[in-house]
């Protein structure tokens, strides 16, 4: 651990321990997603990141965390907060404390470390103001946010905010026969990863690339130890909600919960049956009613690309979309032509 001061006065403390993470957390109120929260760093560094979170404080007390990971050695070191497949990192800072001057600061240190980039992927409610303070250089990796707002409860979001055709999937899937249920010691994930495996099958074939790449980046990328490692350091923030068919699972997803906010992280299915029963869109209404019934104020389902079938599934529910993104930042080595860019995988990952 080490701690400075910068030539403009503001101390930075990295990495940042587990207690002052969660003191940060506390003082930046309810908007802290479960990405944003020393457990998710944990798992990341389950495997193969190291933690190298950064504390920036200012003489009047004000503090921004930036969640950072580190991987690779000398020329081949890279930042991320967080990488491809572990969701949004950015800052944590307390309410109004963002300012374009403090984001600068930020941006600042960032760009000094000893890499040929650095990914920043911010909340996606402060993409205005990153958008207009990345520096030349920077290569943005665009998203489309999908975010539904809970207020007004589960009978709101049935009448106001779903499409009737999820209204009608939800009535079929209760004639179907599911039994459905959910689990937070990670008891699930086996399950979970083979509904998993033939998502990853299905993706491949829908793909214009070859099937073994596909299979093998989404692999690499979504290991199963990756989701065990998510349920054990989340515990009981990490559910897995699974619906079975005559005693066989069709379909499933992975919830992320703190405080307010729930994330939709990850869905999985046997197509063929979850097609039929609707068990899919059965799943996330039951996850929505979960919610509601939690007192959540947000439901963050994750990040997508225009025009694909997860995307219209994901807007049947009636989320708000925001167009966010991730930053490629030029470090101190290299050139930013290094930043390179991410390659679409039919469904997005922040």
């Amino acid at each position: 651990m080490s701690g400075y001061a910068k030539p403009d006065g503001v101390h930075v403390r990295t990495p940042v321990p587990t207690g002052l993470w969660e003191e940060v957390c506390d003082a930046a109120g309810q908007d802290v997603l479960p990405s944003q929260t020393p457990g998710w760093r944990d798992a990341l560094c389950a495997h193969g990141w190291q933690d190298a979170s950064r504390l920036h404080t200012w003489r009047d007390g004000t503090r921004i965390l930036v969640p950072l990971a580190r991987t690779g050695t000398g020329a081949g070191t890279e930042y991320a907060s967080w990488p491809a497949g572990w969701g949004i990192g950015g800052v944590i800072v307390p309410p109004d404390g963002l300012t374009p001057e403090r984001a600068r600061t930020v941006l600042r240190d960032l760009m000094s470390l000893p890499a040929r980039r650095i990914y920043l992927r911010p909340h996606p409610g402060s993409t205005a103001l990153w958008e207009g303070l990345v520096p030349p250089g920077t290569h943005r990796n665009p998203r489309l946010t999908q975010i539904l707002d809970l207020d007004g409860g589960l009978d709101h979001i049935w009448r106001h905010r779903f499409h009737r055709n999820v209204r009608n999937a939800v009535r079929r899937a209760e004639r179907a026969g599911l039994t459905v249920e959910q689990d937070g010691t990670g008891r699930l994930c086996p399950e979970f990863y083979r509904l998993y495996e033939l998502s990853i099958e299905r993706w491949a074939e829908q793909s214009d690339e070859p099937d073994a790449q596909v299979r093998r980046r989404v692999r690499e990328k979504n290991p199963p130890s990756k989701f065990a490692a998510v349920a054990r350091h989340l515990g009981p923030d990490c559910r897995v909600w699974l619906a079975r068919h005559e005693g066989e699972p069709v379909a499933a997803l992975l919830a992320l919960h703190r405080g307010p906010q729930v994330v939709y992280w990850q869905a999985a299915m046997d197509k063929a049956v979850a097609a039929r029963t609707k068990a899919a869109t059965y799943l996330l209404y039951l996850l929505i009613e979960d919610a509601c019934a939690r007192g959540a104020r947000t439901l963050h389902m994750g990040d997508t690309y225009p025009g694909t079938s997860v995307t219209a599934f994901k807007a049947a529910f009636g989320p708000d979309a925001y167009d966010t993104a991730g930053y490629w930042l030029p470090g101190s080595v290299g050139s930013p032509a290094d930043a390179g860019s991410q390659r679409k995988e039919g469904i997005a990952t922040p």
